[in-house]
């Protein structure tokens, strides 16, 4: 009996290393991802640059046989069915040769990795919090001194599998250069900056925070990401609300309560296409232009052209891939346009089901006690309204670990092996985070 506890104790840690391995290789790969291109092209090294997606793919597996053997969650088993269904209806629709669909997987999976946290955090170990810390000092730092350094990386043209990307981009609103930090990609510098920074912001003290915030502020305004700033506006706030509040439970209910109100800005896309569509916002402000954009060309084009060539895409979707990256290197690519959301996007992709899915996300809050994974659920339906998500990969990551809560619960109607003392997982339920509140 002893050697069976032993055993079961130790299969959860190994197993949980082995995802904030994967994790953490996200977190460094896409924080760093100008840099390490770089780097990896002059030594010849690039297929390390893959090392993270292959490590993904396992953790698909796991949350697979978690979902299906382990918890038997209904939510879980409905979310892979959907997927495994979408990737088919892909091929149906863009025709797709092998690459091109391992890549919609590639694309996909990195959001196992975070589904794969659903009962633990990915801040418990005191050397992974330093590791996220650097991270974000570098994205931060690397944002900085970009206007006074230019960084051998600077215009790099990256070649992936015929289609070449380039680092560093203008902004065509107003011609300006974005700076891209260390990773390469204004949008992704900042995405790492700023969400690198929430996930380990509540395990510090209030005076480390502040000291934090104008570092994180100048880096954003270098990386010229208005959502970011905004963004990172709303955290400061909740943060210090919660800090006050000096309660645990009060704070816990006031993060569900803004979970869920955040689910209305999933509505606000739709709405401004009926409302605005057709009506030029450039001409009230430049700084408008963009919206303008989306809401009369990038939100609504896929679905135009999906009711004309594949109609039954507007209920099942178009497939893993179709209106994303991998799109590209299909015969369709002629067609593809980007689409600056992620719920309209994942849509697309997946169709009535992932409404589904979403609705179920929504309900599911009332189970979540992690403060910070509903602090990001929060933020990302923010950020996801101009903001696709599925690049960088931890981006599409951070989507998975903020929902993934919802996959801990098991549905059974027995419990006998739980009364007699035995693991029904190989996660255990991870030690409450600590909230650094007001001390009493």
């Amino acid at each position: 009996m002893t050697v069976i506890a032993k055993r079961n104790a130790v299969k959860p840690d190994y197993l949980y290393g082995f995802l904030v391995v994967t994790f953490l290789l996200f977190a460094i790969r896409d924080g760093l991802t100008g840099s390490i291109r770089y780097f990896f092209t002059i030594f010849h090294i690039d297929m390390l640059w893959f090392v993270p997606d292959f490590l993904a793919l396992i953790s698909f597996g796991i949350f697979f046989y978690q979902q299906f053997f382990v918890k038997r969650n209904i939510f879980g088993i409905y979310l892979v069915i959907i997927f495994i269904f979408s990737l088919f209806v892909s091929v149906l629709f863009m025709n797709k040769t092998f690459f091109p669909f391992f890549s919609s997987i590639k694309m996909f999976v990195p959001m196992f990795v975070g589904f794969c946290f659903y009962d633990r955090s990915i801040t418990e170990w005191r050397s992974v919090r330093i590791i996220l810390a650097v991270v974000f000092i570098a994205s931060a730092i690397g944002l900085i001194l970009n206007p006074y350094i230019e960084y051998p990386w600077l215009g790099q043209t990256i070649n992936s599998f015929g289609l070449e990307r380039q680092a560093t981009k203008l902004w065509w609103q107003e011609g300006g250069v974005r700076y891209g930090g260390l990773a390469g990609d204004s949008t992704m510098a900042a995405y790492m900056t700023i969400f690198t920074y929430f996930l380990i912001s509540f395990r510090m003290s209030l005076i480390l925070n502040i000291i934090c915030w104008p570092l994180v502020i100048w880096a954003v305004l270098v990386s010229t990401s208005k959502t970011a700033l905004g963004l990172f506006g709303v955290y400061i706030i909740i943060y210090l609300i919660a800090y006050f509040m000096n309660d645990r439970d009060r704070i816990i209910r006031f993060f569900r309560l803004n979970a869920r109100l955040s689910y209305i800005a999933i509505l606000v896309p739709p709405f401004l296409m009926i409302a605005l569509r057709g009506y030029d916002l450039g001409s009230i402000s430049s700084s408008l232009f963009s919206l303008s954009d989306r809401i009369n060309n990038t939100w609504p084009l896929p679905f135009f052209v999906i009711s004309d060539i594949f109609p039954v895409g507007l209920l099942v979707g178009c497939g893993i891939g179709c209106y994303v990256y991998p799109m590209e290197y299909t015969d369709l690519a002629y067609l593809m346009s980007p689409v600056d959301n992620f719920y309209i996007s994942t849509y697309i992709q997946m169709g009535v089901p992932y409404l589904i899915f979403v609705l179920i996300q929504f309900f599911c809050i009332k189970f979540s006690r992690d403060p910070i994974k509903l602090v990001l659920i929060l933020l990302l339906n923010i950020y996801t309204t101009t903001i696709q998500c599925y690049g960088p990969s931890y981006a599409t990551l951070l989507l998975g670990y903020a929902f993934s809560e919802m996959f801990a619960h098991e549905w059974r109607r027995s419990r006998v092996a739980n009364s007699k003392g035995r693991s029904q997982s190989l996660m255990p339920t991870s030690a409450a985070i600590t909230l650094r509140v007001k001390p009493r």
